[in-house]
């Protein structure tokens, strides 16, 4: 039998069939109210409750789940750190002594090697035959006249842009100087400047002389110049020949003069 009023909710007293506070008659077979529970909830109450306990058991064994995972964690961590391998494969504990490091500043020993003497290598420099006036080419520098040769054109080409023939006379052979008087020397190099002189090689000629090949450039007026021209590079043979200790300029052979305009 129901055990409160479907109507309003009042206790019923035993025996009672009609609600003593409405007046509304109780059904017995209405079995939609539980014995013990309050009026209009029906058994909804007990289930509610139930799942509530049994959501805060849940939490509560989640949480101490979860710090007895982070205790062991921790534990384990403590373990990790304070094991380490040997160099020799053997897990060991305790703590990790520190590596050493290479010094950045560090530097090999020297071996035998760095450390003895470079041995010097020895060149042969090219003799300095020229100067001011005569360039010397490489290989003529090296013949063993070169200097002797160098100079006898020094005074020779000075001689001429100087103008000065007695100077000039002294540094031919009686034979090349006959075709060179000092009337010819003057009317021929009265304007002339001779630069640019290069002592090219040095052989023997045909008849048995040295032969200088040199070239140079001569400046004169018009007047004085081959085909009117004045500016001329030339490339001469100068025969030389050996008067006691001196080197002279002899009489030279035709066909070993050229000339071009410049």
């Amino acid at each position: 039998m129901p055990a409160y009023c479907t109507s309003c909710g009042t206790r019923r007293a035993e025996g009672d069939e009609v609600c003593s506070h409405c007046e509304a008659a109780f059904k017995d077979t209405d079995e939609t109210r539980s014995a013990d529970g309050p009026p209009g909830h029906g058994t909804s109450w007990f289930v509610g409750l139930t799942m509530v306990l049994a959501v805060v058991v849940t939490g509560g064994i989640l949480g101490i789940d979860a710090m007895i995972g982070r205790a062991t964690a921790a534990a384990s961590d403590q373990v990790l750190q304070n094991q380490w391998l040997t160099p020799d494969g053997y897990i060991t504990s305790g703590p990790k002594p520190a590596e050493e490091t290479p010094s950045d500043s560090w530097v090999p020993p020297a071996t035998e090697d760095e450390t003895s003497e470079p041995v010097p290598i020895e060149t042969t420099p090219t003799p300095e035959v020229g100067n001011e006036l005569i360039a010397v080419d490489p290989a003529a520098a090296e013949e063993p006249a070169a200097a002797d040769v160098v100079r006898l054109l020094t005074s020779y080409f000075t001689a001429i842009n100087d103008h000065d023939y007695d100077s000039y006379q002294v540094l031919l052979t009686p034979a090349a100087l006959a075709t060179q008087t000092r009337k010819q020397f003057t009317n021929g190099f009265r304007s002339t400047v001779d630069s640019e002189i290069t002592l090219l090689g040095l052989s023997t000629a045909t008849d048995g002389r040295l032969l200088a090949q040199v070239s140079f450039v001569s400046r004169q007026n018009g007047i004085d110049g081959p085909d009117g021209q004045t500016c001329t590079r030339w490339t001469v043979g100068k025969f030389l020949e050996g008067q006691g200790t001196d080197l002279l300029i002899g009489k030279a052979l035709s066909g070993h003069a050229s000339h071009t305009a410049c």
